[in-house]
C-alpha cells in the first residue's frame, strides 16, 4: 500500500513503536483479525547468521513470555536463531559469606528462563509481522498532532498525511512522543545509576547459571549464554557511566573481573557494550478515549531482575484481549476509555508493585549502613533455607502474578 492510499482507510490500531512490547502488541492485534498499521524509525534487520555478533542488549525472559511468544508463534524464530536457557541463579554480596542459590530443579522446571538479545526477538516478531496482509508497517513516519475524539483518534503526521484509527497505543519507549502529545504525564525517580551492559566470553564456563554480586558501588551480574558467554548488567553511579564506556578493552576486562570478583575467571573476549541512566517512570494513567500506553511507554522499572519487557509483554496481550473480547460481545465502540480502563486496572497494580519490589531489592542490598548489612547478611543465609519462600518466588518470577493474560498461560 502506498503512502496516498493510507489515509483513506479507516485503521482499527495504529501502534507507534515496532520494538520488542510494540511488534508484539501489532501482531496479536493483527491475529485477531484487526486491521493495524505500524509505525517504526526504520526497518529491522531479519537477515541471522550464526556468527553475527553478540549484541549489547538482552532481554531474561520469563516463562509467561516464553508462552507468549509460543502463543504468537513467533519463537521458532528466536530457536532458529539464539537463545540460552538458565537454571540456576546465585546471589551473594562482597563483604560476607551469605549467598542465595535459586535453582529450577527445586520447582521441577527445566530453566529459569532465557537469555535472549533483544535484536533476535525483534527480528522473529517482524518476521512473523510480514506474513500478515492486515498489517501494513510504515517507516520514518512521525506524528506531530494527535485529536483524541468521541469516536475515534485523528493522526497527522510530519509529512502532512492525516488518518483515523479507533484506537492509538503508544509503543514508543520510556520517552514517549505520543505519549507527551496526548498530555500525559509520569512520575519519576532517579536512581543516579546506570547499567554497563554487553557480552563477554569468560574463562570459566557460566554453567547455566546467572551469577549476581552486590557491592558497595551497585550490583554485578553474568547472564549465561552460550559457549562460555554471558551478558553482563554492571551497575554503578551515574556519573561513572562514560568512564566505564570509555575504558580500554583491557582495562575494562580488569574492571568487570574485579567486580564479579573473579567469578568465572579471566575475562577473554569483549563483544558490544552500552550504558544507560536508571530512572523509573509511571505514567499518571495508561489510557484516554481511543488511546493507550504499553511497556516503557507506560512504566520503566529497575533492570535488576530483568522485569521490564517482560511486564511490557504482558500489557500488549493483556490490551489485546480485554479489547478484543470486547469487540466479540458488542456492538458498541471497542476503542472507547471505560473498555481501555479494564486493560489499565489490570496491569497498572501488577507494574507498581514490581517496581517498588525492586526498589526494595535495591535498598536491602545498598551497603550504606552497619547494621542493614548485619541484618541483610543474616536475612540471606535464613531466607536461603528457607524452601518454600525461595519457591515461591521462584515461580512468581517465571509464570508471573495474579490473573495472567490469556496468551501468558
Amino acid at each position: 500500500m502506498n503512502i496516498e492510499n493510507l489515509a483513506s482507510k479507516q485503521w482499527d490500531v495504529v501502534v507507534v513503536g515496532g520494538g520488542m512490547v510494540g511488534a508484539t502488541t501489532a501482531l496479536d492485534f493483527a491475529q485477531n483479525g484487526f486491521s493495524v498499521l505500524l509505525l517504526e524509525k526504520q526497518q529491522p534487520v531479519l537477515e541471522w547468521s550464526e556468527s553475527r555478533p553478540y549484541q549489547a542488549r538482552v532481554s531474561a525472559l520469563t516463562r509467561a513470555s516464553e508462552n507468549i511468544f509460543k502463543s504468537l508463534g513467533v519463537w521458532q524464530g528466536i530457536e532458529k536463531r539464539r537463545l540460552h536457557a538458565f537454571t540456576d541463579m546465585h546471589v551473594w554480596e562482597d563483604i560476607s559469606e551469605a549467598e542465595v542459590h535459586f535453582s529450577a530443579a527445586e520447582i521441577s522446571e527445566k530453566n529459569l528462563g532465557f537469555v535472549v538479545e533483544n535484536e533476535v526477538i525483534v527480528a522473529s516478531l517482524w518476521e512473523k509481522i510480514l506474513e500478515y496482509k492486515n498489517i501494513q508497517p510504515i517507516f520514518s513516519e512521525k506524528i506531530i498532532q494527535i485529536d483524541l475524539k468521541q469516536n475515534n483518534a485523528n493522526l497527522t503526521f510530519e509529512s502532512g498525511l492525516t488518518l483515523t484509527t479507533k484506537l492509538l497505543v503508544a509503543a514508543d519507549g520510556a520517552f514517549s512522543s505520543t505519549r507527551d502529545l496526548v498530555g500525559i504525564k509520569t512520575i519519576e525517580h532517579d536512581y543516579q545509576q546506570c547499567a554497563i551492559v554487553g557480552c563477554v566470553k569468560t574463562e570459566l564456563s557460566n554453567q547455566n547459571t546467572c551469577w549476581q554480586r552486590y557491592q558497595n558501588t551497585g550490583p554485578f551480574a553474568y547472564l549465561s549464554m552460550e559457549k562460555n558467554v554471558s551478558s553482563i548488567a554492571w551497575y554503578l553511579p551515574v556519573e561513572k557511566m562514560q568512564w566505564a564506556l570509555d575504558l580500554s578493552e583491557t582495562a575494562f576486562k580488569e574492571e568487570l573481573e574485579k567486580a564479579s570478583g573473579l567469578k568465572l575467571g579471566k575475562v577473554e573476549d569483549v563483544y558490544q557494550k552500552s550504558g544507560f541512566p536508571l530512572v523509573r517512570r509511571h505514567a499518571e494513567a495508561y489510557v484516554k478515549p481511543h488511546f493507550a500506553l504499553v511497556g516503557d511507554a507506560a512504566h520503566t522499572v529497575h533492570p535488576q531482575a530483568g522485569q521490564g519487557v517482560n511486564l511490557g509483554l504482558l500489557d500488549a496481550v493483556a490490551l489485546v484481549q480485554v479489547v478484543s473480547e470486547e469487540r466479540q460481545n458488542t456492538d458498541k465502540d471497542w476503542g472507547r476509555k471505560s473498555v481501555l480502563r479494564r486493560y489499565e486496572r489490570w496491569r497498572k497494580g501488577d507494574n507498581v508493585i514490581v517496581q517498588r519490589a525492586m526498589e526494595g531489592f535495591d535498598w536491602l542490598f545498598k551497603q550504606d549502613n552497619a547494621s542493614k548489612n548485619s541484618l541483610r547478611s543474616s536475612f540471606i543465609s535464613f531466607g536461603n533455607n528457607l524452601k518454600l519462600v525461595k519457591n515461591w518466588l521462584m515461580i512468581q518470577v517465571l509464570n508471573g502474578r495474579g490473573t495472567l493474560p490469556n496468551k501468558a498461560n
